[in-house]
């Protein structure tokens, strides 16, 4: 094209990127590790790096220096005649399989509930269903399974089932296998018939929604002394609700805790174990020394590297305390009295109270355990999403779910209630709650549509009548 031409222009564009440095980049590593990746790790960069010691060694040989040869004369000549019996005891110790091998030699508590299954006189298909229901629970223990499923696949029904679960594997050692949600699990745990078992028994069927009020409105809402009302909660904390934690054993073996809460004097104590059995430390063995040539550019990357991974380590340990102090002070009642107390709480919330980003939260939590008054659980059990309330306030997803369940399971038998339905009595209550959120629910904890439980119902009811009709007619024959 005549007269055309190509102009060069030049633009400054103004944006911003976050650059990764390779400290930064170890930071987040080491962060999201658990225990047992981070003590692999950390064995990778002791070979690796020349620079790095363990503390406990380094002192090891410092006193193995310190001793002369004197001294090892006289030990040997202490032990006189025994020493081959030492040498001999010592050896036998050090062949003995470790803590880990003994681990994989216990029977898991799968194979303990299948074996109790076995010892017990039932018919074989009673046997079947038991072995199936068992085979189905999940990780904590819990029975969330479709009852149905289970009586396709044995071909029996849905009754059936339910009637093996409660009779057969409720009764099965730990209590509280088998529960189909944690008041029944709790429930079941309550073998004794004293007094404080009693009172635990009524607070979880008639006012588990008071159960976290100061104790004296307690006190009142339960018509019991302030000595009644503390036996009954310290028989609660007694309760596990997770009897199936180490249901498959494999899974379990290999699990640290990264934070360890304790109850103390009615408070709750943070402490962030040590991520691996010895501290490391820069070596000052090569102190003085002069490198030259690429050994000397080869020790000053061993020694950016090794302040670094202390550095990151650092971080690691402030990182998880300031996250379990945040978690002890906002699931307190969780900590105390199992998932009932469970709050509305997410990582954003974390985050913000802490001062530290959304991800970095994630990448503390996911995949770590914590030891509680409750046992060894995942730390994501302390994060639950929450429903604003009429007064302002908000309330666990855990809590409404087992609120539409409990409404789903006292409706009349072949009239059920519809999601709607449901919807318009949790809005009374004071739960801002939408139709389709009931159903996602619903589905969560198992429970059909309404229109399956109607026909379901039906049936049931048909089934009765068929009982009473056949009793009648064996009564009249008689």
């Amino acid at each position: 094209m005549a007269g055309a031409h190509v102009q060069t222009k030049l633009a400054q564009k103004l944006g911003q990127r976050l650059a990764l440095t390779p400290q930064l980049t170890q930071s987040l590593k080491v962060l999201a590790m658990n225990s047992i990746e981070l003590e692999a790790y950390l064995e990778e960069c002791l070979e690796s790096n020349p620079l790095l010691e363990q503390e406990q060694e380094a002192s090891a040989l410092e006193n193995s220096e310190s001793k002369n040869e004197s001294e090892y004369e006289e030990d040997w000549r202490e032990q006189g005649d025994d020493r081959w019996e030492t040498m001999y005891s010592a050896a036998a110790r050090d062949s003995l399989p470790d803590q880990d091998q003994q681990w994989h030699e216990e029977q898991s508590l799968s194979d303990s509930l299948h074996e109790q299954i076995d010892q017990q006189p039932m018919s074989e298909l009673e046997h079947a269903i038991a072995h199936a229901i068992i085979d189905s629970l999940e990780d904590d223990g819990y029975f969330r399974s479709n009852p149905q499923e289970i009586a396709t696949m044995m071909e029996t029904t849905a009754e059936q089932v339910l009637i093996v679960l409660e009779c057969v594997v409720q009764e099965l050692e730990p209590a509280g296998i088998g529960a189909q949600d944690l008041t029944e699990c709790l429930l079941l745990q309550l073998t004794e018939n004293d007094d404080a078992s009693k009172l635990v028994r009524r607070m979880l069927l008639h006012h588990s929604e008071a159960l976290f009020q100061p104790d004296d409105l307690l006190v009142k809402t339960l018509g019991c002394t302030f000595d009644e009302l503390d036996q009954a909660k310290a028989r609660m904390r007694r309760l596990d609700p997770f009897p199936g934690h180490g249901l498959y054993g494999e899974t379990n073996i290999y699990i640290r805790p990264e934070i360890i809460f304790r109850r103390s004097n009615k408070d709750i104590e943070v402490e962030v174990p040590s991520s691996t059995r010895r501290t490391l430390r820069i070596s000052n063995q090569w102190d003085g020394h002069e490198w030259t040539g690429s050994d000397s550019e080869f020790m000053a990357n061993a020694m950016q590297e090794a302040k670094w991974l202390l550095y990151a380590l650092d971080q690691r340990s402030e990182t998880l305390m300031k996250v379990g102090m945040c978690l002890a002070k906002r699931q307190r009642a969780f900590l105390e009295h199992g998932v009932l107390g469970l709050k509305p709480l997410t990582l954003q919330d974390v985050a913000e109270e802490v001062g530290l980003h959304e991800s970095t939260i994630s990448r503390v939590t996911n995949g770590k355990y914590a030891e509680t008054p409750l046992g060894l659980i995942e730390m994501r059990r302390f994060f639950s999403a929450g429903l604003p309330t009429r007064g302002g306030g908000t309330i666990s997803v855990y809590r409404v779910q087992q609120r539409v369940k409990m409404l789903i399971e006292s409706e009349p038998m072949g009239k059920p209630i519809s999601d709607q339905a449901i919807a318009d009595r949790l809005q009374a209550e004071g739960i801002e709650i939408a139709r389709r959120t009931v159903a996602k629910y619903r589905e969560q904890v198992g429970l059909p549509p309404s229109s399956h439980r109607r026909s379901d119902g039906k049936a049931r009811l048909a089934q009765q009548r068929q009982k009473k009709d056949l009793a009648g007619v064996s009564h009249a024959s008689k």
